[in-house]
């Protein structure tokens, strides 16, 4: 066979083809997913929990500084945690009781934070980046503060008595300039006056410039000298449910979706064959519901093995609450994987790889579905791997799972079967892809 025929016949070109297509669609995929860090990352929601009922300007100073669209208000630490928990919120900013007093009496408060470490990386460092950032902006401002009302206290009431001497002393040279008005002719007493008043009042607008401008300038030196002074508030940041520094423990809830998924997607592969060479013999609908069973069955046991390895590796995890995770991701990948296969036969195998790249985006392993785009936040509760990934943050690390999302996720499986026995019912001839034809 010649190299021309070679090369124009079915299998180079659909090679051609695809390489193309997911070259720039995979691209395209996650340059527009991950547009949103940190373009997005405002869109995190964080609250303010202020205690202490004499700082109420410093808390608005703090909301007004803060990079978030989204900030929420409460006097009560217990329900700001427990949301912190339950990634209702990703930072919790506290300003406990008795704050401004404490720095009145030459102590040393706390301004806290609270950062749920169980979250994907960019949402902790950008937390972590907020609390240092306002942390330290607080206590410069406060230091200074309360560093220039010490050095500059003294040259006030310094000023402010050589204020009421000046007052004193212009107050009696104007009872001596009247007494002498007095005394001169009735004729040139309104003239004298009036020249008076104005002289006064001249003299009053210009001492009180001058006191002005001694204020500014004891004030100014005041603030320099206080600006090395800044050692007033402890900050101090709380890590909720910690996870070990690397990023590869950040990252390990986002790897084991992906792998477990990734395995299921060449299982479904090869269980769809099996499918496919016993639906002939026994029917359809048996070999579907022993594909089903079957699905099930090895989901338990790779499910418990790669629950098993993967604790040892990372060394910690609830094990009960990983396997159920895994075992519903393994299962609910099966099936996802499946329904292109039962429509396109393992070419589906094709789409299912892309649908994959979707996921890796919509599955919220290295960003928050707050901060996703319009498309990957609409199709986010359609993906097995969003539930996967959420349900082992919680398994691995810690955090509360609303019961929402168990429900959602086991209700996602049963709307996928139902999906795969309505293609089963009006598809009664499998599709099968002869390599030897693309010659």
């Amino acid at each position: 066979m010649k190299f021309k025929q070679f090369i124009s016949s079915k299998g180079p070109i659909l090679a051609l083809v695809v390489g193309l297509l997911y070259g720039i669609i995979v691209f395209f995929i996650y340059y527009s997913g991950y547009s949103a860090v940190p373009n997005n990352v405002d869109e995190l929601p964080v609250t303010m929990v202020n205690q202490d009922q004499k700082s109420n300007q410093l808390s608005k100073q703090i909301k007004k500084a803060l990079p978030y669209k989204h900030i929420k208000s409460t006097t009560s630490l217990s329900s700001a945690k427990k949301a912190l928990d339950a990634r209702d919120t990703f930072l919790v900013i506290n300003i406990p009781k008795n704050f401004a007093t404490d720095i009145s009496a030459n102590k040393q408060p706390n301004l806290n934070f609270y950062i749920n470490e169980s979250n994907q990386t960019s949402v902790v460092s950008a937390m972590k980046s907020t609390a240092t950032t306002i942390g330290n902006t607080v206590q410069q401002q406060i230091g200074v503060q309360k560093g220039t009302l010490l050095i500059a206290k003294p040259q006030l009431e310094s000023l402010q008595q050589q204020l009421k001497q000046d007052q004193t002393t212009a107050k009696a040279k104007i009872g001596q300039q009247q007494q002498v008005i007095s005394a001169a002719p009735a004729e040139q007493q309104a003239a004298l006056t009036q020249k008076l008043e104005e002289q006064t009042k001249q003299a009053q607008v210009k001492a009180q410039q001058t006191a002005i401008d001694k204020k500014d300038k004891i004030i100014n030196e005041a603030q320099s000298q206080a600006r090395p002074l800044i050692n007033n508030i402890n900050i101090n940041i709380e890590r909720q449910n910690k996870v070990d520094t690397g990023l590869n423990n950040s990252l390990a809830p986002f790897f084991a979706s992906l792998s477990i998924y990734l395995g299921s997607l060449i299982g479904a592969l090869i269980l769809y064959n099996t499918y496919a060479k016993f639906a002939p013999q026994i029917g359809r609908f048996k070999a579907f519901a022993n594909l089903e069973l079957t699905m099930l069955f090895e989901s338990i046991i790779i499910a418990g093995v790669v629950s098993w390895a993967i604790s040892a590796m990372i060394g910690t995890g609830n094990f009960g609450e990983l396997w159920l995770s895994h075992l519903l991701t393994i299962f609910a990948a099966y099936n996802f994987n499946s329904i292109m296969l039962l429509i396109l036969g393992q070419v589906g195998t094709a789409l299912n790889i892309l649908l994959t790249m979707l996921q890796i985006v919509a599955g919220a392993g290295m960003i928050p579905v707050v901060t996703m785009n319009a498309f990957f936040k609409a199709i986010h509760s359609f993906t097995p791997m969003y539930y996967g990934i959420t349900n082992d943050f919680n398994a691995m690390y810690g955090g509360t799972a609303p019961t929402s999302l168990w429900h959602n996720f086991i209700a996602l499986i049963v709307g996928i079967i139902v999906i795969n026995l309505i293609i089963v019912t009006f598809k009664k001839q499998q599709t099968m892809l002869r390599f030897d034809k693309l010659g």
